[in-house]
């Protein structure tokens, strides 16, 4: 049997002996592979959270952004350029199922909200549970832990830390940045030959590619991705352009992003992801869809509170309340279409974008007219 038929038998081995294996994902870095092993049932809501970001691709080309020394190494938010990334909607705090923030454990990162943890995650590099675990207050969830390459996160935790783009501090120097974050699945990667694994996984995915089986393309790349396989643009490329056929505009962008980050403008490769991403970037029809679907609210004008009377500025706090109220209205009924995975990704992914921008105008608006009371309560 030939590698491609021996690979196509590996990808569609099923793990049927251990139905309750915990999901593994693998992390590829710039400093080597670790393997988590994630929480299923502990904490069922970030794990599937963590896996909605890992399935799209989203931490491809994110960086480990912020460092503390013996304590923990924290990523999965900022790009190569320490630019943010739009994310999900939050989820609920579980901090208080059983797990504890313990050396090797990894857990959900968030602001002082207890229900804010989106994307962002660190690694527990010691034992942090005074500080990090819940009491009589919410504590950070741990929904993972660190099975292989804990030594990779201990790595990054000594290196030099400073200032770097929109952070004072804790940043590391160099950044280290993630390749990619992808289910595991022991039991396909069994089958695969012990010798040539990369070599059969490449064949597979070209073939596939080339029969237009774009779900047999992205489910070998994931299987790559899982034995952090050598970086090739054109596996990256492949993967930007079954996922355009399945009409998931957001892993391809992450793949787009990631090529032109790492290769060269000379670079056939890096033409060629410039040109998958301006047709990435032209769909509007999911966007329509979307507003098919949920109401968006209109954006009430601000009043001009050098001029304006008190009548007039207590009209525009009514008008800027119905419209925060109809906003998270709206904000509700977009979550509701990004959680249904029955709708299409595309349309999920326009949701996302959609979420984000209204979440925006929302706080926009609310700091707008905030400044305009302290214009108008400034007139004395």
């Amino acid at each position: 049997m030939n590698l491609y038929l021996r690979a196509l038998a590996a990808l569609g081995a099923l793990c049927s002996a251990d139905a309750l294996r915990a999901t593994e994902v693998a992390v590829c870095t710039d400093n080597g592979r670790a393997v988590l092993e994630l929480a299923d049932e502990a904490a069922p809501q970030h794990v599937a959270n963590f896996l909605r970001y890992v399935d799209m691709g989203y931490y491809t080309g994110t960086v480990f952004h912020r460092v503390q020394s013996d304590l923990f190494v924290q990523g999965g938010g900022q790009d190569r350029q320490l630019r943010s990334r739009s994310t999900l909607p939050p989820v609920p705090n579980e901090s208080s199922n059983g797990l504890h923030n313990t050396r090797g454990t990894v857990a959900a990162a968030r602001t002082s909200d207890p229900d804010s943890a989106r994307s962002q995650f660190f690694v527990n590099l010691a034992d942090n549970t005074q500080q990090l675990d819940g009491g009589r207050d919410p504590g950070y969830t741990v929904f993972a832990r660190v099975t292989e390459g804990i030594e990779v996160f201990d790595e990054i935790g000594r290196l030099p830390t400073g200032a770097a783009g929109p952070f004072p501090a804790d940043v590391p120097m160099p950044l280290v940045a993630i390749k990619s974050i992808a289910r595991l699945d022991a039991a396909a990667l069994a089958a695969l030959p012990a010798e040539g694994r990369e070599a059969a996984l490449k064949e597979a995915i070209v073939a596939a590619a080339a029969a237009g089986n774009a779900v047999d393309a992205l489910d070998a790349i994931g299987h790559y991705r899982a034995l952090c396989g050598a970086d090739d643009p054109e596996t990256a490329l492949t993967e930007a352009r079954m996922a355009l056929a399945l009409d998931d505009r957001r892993r391809a962008m992450f793949a787009l992003e990631e090529i032109l980050a790492t290769t060269d403008a000379e670079e056939p490769a890096h033409a060629a992801a410039m040109e998958l991403s301006r047709e990435a970037a032209t769909d509007s029809t999911m966007t329509s869809e979307l507003l098919a679907i949920c109401t968006p609210p209109a954006v009430p004008a601000l009043p001009d509170a050098s001029s304006v009377s008190e009548q007039e500025m207590l009209a525009s706090q009514r008008q800027v309340r119905e419209f925060v109220a109809a906003g998270e209205a709206y904000v509700a009924c977009i979550a509701r279409v990004i959680d249904d995975e029955e709708r299409s990704a595309g349309l999920r992914n326009a949701a996302v974008e959609e979420h984000n921008r209204m979440v925006a105008a929302m706080e926009e608006i609310a700091a707008g007219f905030n400044e305009q009371i302290r214009i108008f309560r400034a007139r004395g």
